[in-house]
This record gives C-alpha cells, structure tokens and sequence, in this order.
C-alpha cells in the first residue's frame, strides 16, 4: 500500500480555469458510459454514506466500485473493488498509461483520481459504482459519469464557498444539479429542512425526490447518513442489509482506548460538522479535553470558538501538511507545538482530537505505533 505520506501524483493543480476530463474520455472511447453509478455529494458524510452503501450493494452486485476521497492512510482507498483497494502495481500501471494524456490535458489532482478509477472499474466490468464527488456536484469532474442510476444527498451546509457560492441556494444549486433527467434524487432527513429550496431548485426534468428518514444510532450524526444509505438500497430493491450493524469509516468518531483513557478522533473540519461533533459527544459520559487542527482554507474561527464555547478546556495545534494554518496567525491562547508531546503529556485525560482530515490520519496512525 502507498502511504498518504508519500506523493503518488504531482498535486500540479488543483483548480482549473477549463477541465480537460471530458476530452480525455471522449479519446478513450467513454469508458464511463459502461459503469452504472451512484453519485453522492453533499457537505458531511459523503464518506461514511459512500461506504455503507458500498457494503449494502454487496448483497445484491457481485462487482461493487468505490470511488471515495481524501484518503485516509493510504492512497489505494480512493478506489475499491468489494471494498478491497486497488493494488499498488495496477495504480502505477495505470498512472504511466495515462501519463500522456495528464501532460497533453493538463488534468487535475483529482481529474487524475477520476479517470484512473474510470479505467479501473471498466477494465474490471463492476456492475455498479459509487462516486463520492470532490467538490460540488454539477461542476465536478464526477458528473461526466453519464450511467447515472440515482444521485444521493448527504448534509447540506457551508463549505468551500470561494467555490460553490455564499448562500445554501448557491450551494445546493451546485450539488444537487449533478441529477440527471429522469433519474432519482436521494435526500438525507438532515436536509428536509431546504426541502421547499431543493423542490425549486432542481433544473433537469423528471427527477423524482425523495426524502430518506435517520435510523437511530450512538454518533448522532450518522443518523441521517445511515437513514440515507438505507433509503438508498430499498430503492434498489435491498431490504435484506441493515445498515445499522455498520461502524463508521476511520476518522469519522473513532475510539482509542489508550493507557485507561478514551481518544476520539474526528475530522469534523467545518462549522456544521463540529456542531454535529459537538452534540454528539455531549451524549458521553465522560469528560474530554479538546485538541483542535484545522487547514488555512476552512472557517476554522467560527469552528473554534463554537468548541470553546462548549467545552472548558480546548487547545489547537498544527500538523505536517502543506495546507496546514500557521499557529502564530491564530488569535487563541491555548497552543500546542507538538501535538505528540501533548497526548504524552495528558495521560491522565479524556481527549477530544478533531479538524482536518489531513491530521486525523496523523494521530490515528501514532496512536497505533
């Protein structure tokens, strides 16, 4: 397996003012158009509600694709055949057959991702595919997946808004207008409340709505995503798999029982993914100490004064990773240079770890040395 640590495609660019992809499939042939898929956009839990569907479709397609991001600990996560990653050798294998075409296009960090999990699904004759989108939906280069069976909406909120507008009808428009004519629009119980927005703001004609209901469970917040994931699988005729049983992917409130402490680590890294975080840690017994990272490009002041507000002792540090804020830029008292030296030093609490999904991995993998 190739570490996230380790650089696999050049990050060249990220944005783009053209998008090249489309050209790319139209030389190939369109591969996609062989590939039946589920698109997922949405704020938070696209990555939970990608997986749980993954394993629900199990029970019913021999062949299940995942195509999912950022990775968590290695980058053969973003793409998975039965939940099973892509080898190191077919991922180099496929980089050097496309290695023309990334310099002719000049594609993307994540057009790169998207064509290679195209080849890899077709070339694997899957019978089915989830594609959780990058960023948006009708814009991402996940909407060129033209078999589109039905697209699913996980919760709605602010992010990434230099790109998908400043109002939640900005941002809807841009997710939910990845639904094709004369398909079918999943839509979380998290979102009923934009219910009267989404029924105008979808342009393409026959697209049938429908609102899926949460299902209990402890992470509050995974209410809605498994309510979603199994709205999903009754549309497709599976009624047999209770998503419930299903834990949530790494680094989505995951528990570290560590020298009789607990350490949950979640990369809550926006103002609605933290409140989410918030409430459902409340619901624990214990008492945590929060240890906060965020990137420079997340509202990290709003998510960082709503811990402080909601619990009594809340620290930020920083990470290795080139997105990552500067500390000294930060108007806040309580720093930490070395989160290492910190979980060292706090033997003896309860630790709340949340932020990026770039540090999370982090911490998970020194806690599991």
């Amino acid at each position: 397996m190739i570490s996230v640590d380790k650089e696999l495609i050049p990050v060249k660019q990220r944005f783009a003012k053209e998008y090249n992809l489309i050209k790319v499939l139209e030389k190939l042939g369109h591969p996609e158009k062989d590939l039946a898929t589920i698109n997922v956009v949405g704020t938070n839990g696209k990555g939970s509600t990608s997986y749980y569907l993954s394993k629900g479709l199990r029970t019913k397609y021999e062949k299940v694709g995942l195509f999912i991001g950022p990775a968590f600990l290695w980058q053969n996560e973003r793409i998975q055949i039965n939940n099973q990653y892509i080898s190191d050798e077919d991922l180099h294998m496929y980089l050097k057959k496309i290695s023309e075409d990334i310099e002719q296009y000049n594609l993307t960090f994540f057009e790169i991702w998207t064509l290679i999990a195209i080849l890899y699904f077709a070339n694997q004759k899957v019978d089915i595919v989830v594609m959780e989108a990058g960023i948006g939906g009708k814009n991402d280069c996940t909407s060129l997946m033209s078999n589109q069976i039905l697209t699913v909406l996980t919760s709605v909120s602010f992010d990434h808004t230099e790109l998908l507008g400043t109002t939640i009808e900005e941002i809807l428009d841009q997710k939910i207008n990845i639904a094709k004519p004369d398909t079918k629009l999943i839509v979380s119980d998290d979102n009923k409340k934009y219910q009267a927005i989404i029924d105008c703001t979808i342009k393409n004609q026959g697209v049938q709505i429908i609102y899926a209901n949460s299902l209990t469970d402890k992470v509050l917040y995974q209410q809605g995503n498994k309510g979603l994931a199994q709205k999903v699988l009754e549309e497709l005729d599976i009624r047999d798999f209770d998503i419930r049983t299903l834990n949530p992917p790494l680094g989505r409130f995951t528990k570290v029982a560590k020298n009789n402490r607990i350490i949950i680590l979640d990369g809550a890294h926006n103002i609605d993914g933290i409140e989410q975080l918030i409430n459902t840690v409340k619901t624990e017994k214990n008492n945590y100490v929060v240890l906060y990272a965020s990137i420079t490009t997340k509202d990290y002041q709003a998510s960082l004064d709503k811990l402080v507000s909601s619990f009594k002792n809340v620290y930020i540090t920083t990470f290795d990773h080139f997105k990552a804020w500067n500390l000294s830029e930060i108007n806040y008292c309580k720093k930490v240079l070395s989160w290492k030296q910190f979980l060292e030093t706090h033997q003896n609490d309860n630790i709340l770890i949340c932020g990026s999904l770039y540090f999370i991995p982090q911490v998970y993998e020194y806690l599991n040395k």
